[in-house]
């Protein structure tokens, strides 16, 4: 009876892990596949979560090796791609952006921008549900499988809002942020040479300037379109005088 009680409370703490640390793939997924059309969108999300659980049973299998190796900056290098990717998520639009890309184009670029994102993020993903799963590999499998639905379903619904309220691209962008500022502060290369209160504080600091550029882009476009639209209206009353 005590071996299953521990089961259920296992399995419980992995849920919640899931839950929290899915976020950021969430996240991942959908900002990547927010402007294609649904059709296109959710084969992105398909390839994406598959990606993402495939990676976690690989870093799973050889965490303890990946471990070994400490002269391997993971997360100095996770952390400098998670970087390159937020700002190509949340940069602004410019006319070469604007331009004509064939669907298969985003498709595969949004699909790219995913598996290098989910790459970077597994391995503490990984780590923490071992942790919590403390050795039983039904745990570590029953953690790796619950990423799928928590992972396509949130995206879905995640990319959705982003499409009806720009600000929480910028959101996503502020949680990105932090992930990859976090990685690469608490690799073992950067983290012996500055301050903890630094590692600690930073990737927060970074979070909100992201929001704080979220906001300031969201009413630049508000006010870009409420001037349009007066400048159409305006137009309309003249050619009807």
């Amino acid at each position: 009876m005590s071996n299953f009680i521990a089961l259920v409370a296992g399995a419980l703490q992995i849920t919640l892990l899931d839950i929290v640390l899915s976020g950021d793939n969430i996240g991942v997924i959908a900002l990547a596949t927010r402007d294609l059309p649904s059709k296109l969108a959710k084969k992105a999300s398909v390839i994406g979560v598959t990606a993402a659980v495939l990676l976690r049973i690989i870093f799973a299998c050889l965490v303890t090796y990946i471990l070994m190796i400490q002269w391997l900056p993971i997360k100095l290098i996770g952390g400098l791609l998670l970087i390159k990717i937020t700002w190509d998520f949340i940069k602004p639009e410019n006319d070469t952006d604007n331009k004509v890309i064939h669907s298969s184009q985003k498709l595969w670029t949004a699909v790219t921008s995913i598996i290098i994102a989910d790459i970077t993020m597994s391995l503490d993903n990984v780590l923490a549900i071992a942790g919590a799963a403390a050795g039983n590999i039904f745990l570590i499998i029953f953690g790796l499988l619950l990423n799928i639905p928590i992972i396509f379903l949130g995206s879905q619904y995640v990319a959705k809002l982003m499409q009806k309220y720009k600000i929480v691209i910028y959101i996503g962008g502020a949680i990105l942020a932090h992930t990859a500022f976090s990685m690469l502060l608490n690799d073992t290369i950067i983290k012996s040479r500055i301050s903890s209160a630094f590692v600690q504080y930073f990737p927060y600091i970074a979070a909100v300037i992201v929001f704080l550029y979220g906001i300031y882009m969201v009413t630049k476009y508000n006010k870009n379109n409420s001037n349009s639209r007066e400048h159409k209206e305006s137009a309309v009353d003249k050619t009807r005088n």
